[in-house]
């Protein structure tokens, strides 16, 4: 396995530089393995498996901690405020290490895990909050650099695929979680039998921090090739830096041009992933409290709406294929606005909201994976790039 400096592949990417394709060519000329990339999609596999679990147990918690419903929902900002700060965090940490990505990917998947079994040990709001946070936290680094590695890996093939399935795996996790939870919430069930799904999700993830902590030991702690690839990095670096000082007028036009699209597209995927996350958390309890669906039916609408979210997106696998990004973009936000449209106007309807959250996850589903790929058509994507739309992500997630 390869192992590539972020920072140079940013700066490579920038400038265009022959000098650095030569040297870097020497670790990217191995042959991709399908079996890596399934162990990153096992590692989103998991971050479904966790955020799917949060929608049918908001109001658990709330049962537990003793709180009503406006003083629970403080532990949504919190995991997305935590998402947020752990995405960002992931950034500086892969330009500093940039060839220990994978093992802080496993550490990160050890913390998540150990969240999980322990979320449901918690009788108090403030506690409660804090191992959120910790979850949150980890999920923002796990989310982040498993779309980095997968970038970095795939750098030589047509990476878009690779990202479509990667998401596809998050919809799977989300689509699952709430079908394993929901025979916990029926009505003649006792308050405490909801903890054991999440003692079995937070076992689930466990062969996935063994498989990624294997690929960190094996390629990036026991590496014999360790001092040298670092090397090559530094000087790769070094001369794009160098390059990038004699950058002329007309290139820095478009530099501030690309800065701006940059910038819009972040904004775009904020209020995008803002909008399904909402979708996604509030959902069940609407279900429950307005139309009186009982816990476990509203877990199963729950599980339809990620449930089409996935299928979208192992679609858009296809779809990518034969369309461009911008006409998969504008047929996704067609629907969204069409499904919520039906779902505002009949809003008293139990039938409509079936219906309506099919809709908005099959519309939904696949814009994140076209919005990357439609910004990597626009602008060269390096990992800088990828992590300034991920923290626009996450910081959707938190406002909303």
């Amino acid at each position: 396995m390869h192992s590539l400096s972020t920072s140079a592949v940013s700066l490579h990417s920038y400038v265009g530089s022959n000098t650095n394709e030569k040297k870097l060519s020497k670790t990217s000329d191995k042959k991709v393995s399908i079996i890596y990339f399934l162990a990153l999609f096992y590692t989103f596999l998991s971050l479904g498996f966790g955020s799917g679990l949060i929608g049918p147990t908001l109001l658990k918690f709330g049962e537990q901690i003793n709180s009503p419903l406006d003083r629970v929902v403080y532990i949504l900002f919190t995991r997305s405020f935590g998402f947020l700060v752990g995405t960002l965090a992931s950034g500086f940490l892969i330009d500093a290490f940039p060839l220990l990505g994978r093992t802080f990917l496993a550490c990160s998947l050890f913390f998540m895990s150990a969240a999980t079994v322990i979320i449901p040990f918690m009788y108090h709001i403030i506690p409660m909050i804090i191992v959120h946070l910790m979850w949150s936290l980890t999920a923002g680094v796990v989310d982040n650099l498993s779309q980095l590695l997968t970038i970095r890996y795939y750098a030589q093939v047509n990476v878009n695929p690779y990202l479509q399935a990667l998401h596809g795996a998050f919809g799977v996790g989300a689509f699952l979680s709430p079908l394993i939870i929901a025979p916990f919430l029926q009505d003649a069930s006792p308050l405490d039998q909801w903890h054991y799904a999440y003692w079995l999700i937070g076992c689930l993830q466990i062969p996935n921090l063994v498989w990624i902590s294997i690929y960190a030991i094996r390629d990036e702690l026991c590496s014999k090739k360790h001092k040298e690839i670092t090397l090559e990095n530094k000087e790769a670096t070094f001369e794009d830096r160098k390059l990038e000082t004699t950058i002329v007028p007309d290139d820095q036009t478009k530099s501030s041009g690309k800065k701006l699209f940059l910038a819009l597209m972040t904004i775009f995927i904020l209020l995008y992933v803002g909008g399904e996350s909402a979708f996604g958390a509030y959902i069940h309890t609407y279900a429950s409290l307005h139309l009186n669906f009982k816990k476990d039916i509203a877990a199963y609408l729950n599980s339809v709406f990620w449930a089409s979210f996935t299928l979208s997106r192992f679609c858009g696998v296809v779809l990518s294929i034969k369309l461009s990004p911008i006409q998969m973009l504008m047929t996704d936000l067609i629907g969204c606005i069409g499904s919520m449209s039906l779902l505002l106007i009949l809003n008293k309807s139990s039938l409509i909201l079936w219906i309506g959250s099919v809709l908005f996850g099959l519309s939904v589903g696949s814009i994140y994976p076209s919005a990357i790929a439609f910004t990597e058509k626009q602008i060269s994507l390096t990992g800088r790039r990828i992590s300034i739309l991920a923290v626009g992500g996450s910081a959707g997630d938190a406002d909303l």
